[in-house]
């Protein structure tokens, strides 16, 4: 049994940090040094949220459901909510919840208040080690055990999106280029990438391909317990392995669920990782971009 974090060793630190902040600073080393490690963009589907237009910007309102119209029932959900406990115009925001409900509208408004439904791309960077795993500046958590699992705020997308740089733009042409592998070009009109808080998932490595095997999670302790309680639960009661093997996995859970943030691990002759997958939302002139119409709906 062996362990690895699957980093392929790039570097690259840009030189023109001065006049950022140490913490920003850092975080832009490491999205650099992902480009270099892991320079190619996978898509692996899309994700739909609800956003509220705020002041310089929007702000996501609800979790991410798969299809549009499960944001679009999210949104009716927070709407509702939003009437019941006493807000301005209950009255209009119940209508427009129920619009949400009866109608595959992306955009509603209610109170002087404007709601959208957001698309959001995932995609996995690649490297010739294979998909990238969290990175070092990443938020994670203690070992199960420890402190409980926090909960993640809903993302903020600025109005004017990040600053013009080497990475925004290398990061647009990957994006386009990865969309368009997938056949789903997004329109002109949303041209400026904003990254949102990434999600982490387990994979593992068949025949020359990773697979995801688990659902997303918020952080990479997270995918590492879902692996764990894989390990020590589902395999000895669903796989049926050797007893040799059934110790093998007992040890590996032991090592995924201790305090050292592994990324990876080889167990029994097959091969885990922890992998992150980058979420993108394309904004435009009059905001965050709405579903396309290429995209799977429930309507």
């Amino acid at each position: 049994m062996t362990t690895g974090d699957g980093d392929a060793g790039g570097r690259l630190f840009p030189e023109d940090l001065d006049g950022v902040d140490p913490v920003a600073a850092v975080v832009l080393a490491d999205a650099r040094r992902a480009l270099s490690a892991y320079p190619e963009l996978v898509v692996v589907g899309a994700l739909f949220t609800a956003a509220e237009q705020v002041r310089d910007g929007w702000q996501v309102v609800c979790q991410c459901d798969p299809l549009p119209q499960g944001a679009r029932e999210l949104l009716a959900v927070h709407l509702e909510e939003r009437a019941a406990a006493g807000a301005p115009d209950s009255a209009g925001l119940r209508a427009a919840a129920r619009r949400l409900q009866d109608e595959p509208v992306d955009e509603v408004a209610a109170g002087g208040r404007r709601f959208r439904i957001v698309r959001i791309e995932q995609l996995v960077r690649t490297g010739p080690d294979g998909p990238e795993p969290p990175r070092p500046t990443d938020l994670d958590e203690p070992p199960a055990g420890g402190r409980g699992t926090q909960v993640r705020p809903y993302d903020f997308l600025a109005e004017d999106g990040p600053g013009a740089d080497f990475a925004m733009t290398e990061l647009l042409c990957q994006v386009l280029d990865a969309a368009a592998a997938a056949g789903g070009e997004p329109s002109g009109a949303y041209l400026t990438p904003v990254a949102l808080a990434p999600a982490f998932t387990v994979a593992e490595r068949t025949e020359r391909r990773w697979r995801p095997v688990g659902r997303l999670h918020d952080a990479p302790r997270q995918a590492r317990d879902a692996l764990v309680t894989y390990f020590r639960h589902v395999v000895p009661a669903v796989e049926s392995p050797g007893a040799t093997d059934v110790a093998q996995f007992a040890e590996a859970a032991e090592l995924m669920a201790d305090d050292t943030r592994r990324n990876g691990i080889a167990v029994a002759g097959r091969r885990f990782r922890i992998v992150r997958v980058e979420r993108i939302t394309l904004l435009g002139p009059d905001g965050p971009e709405p579903p396309r119409p290429t995209d799977f709906d429930a309507r």
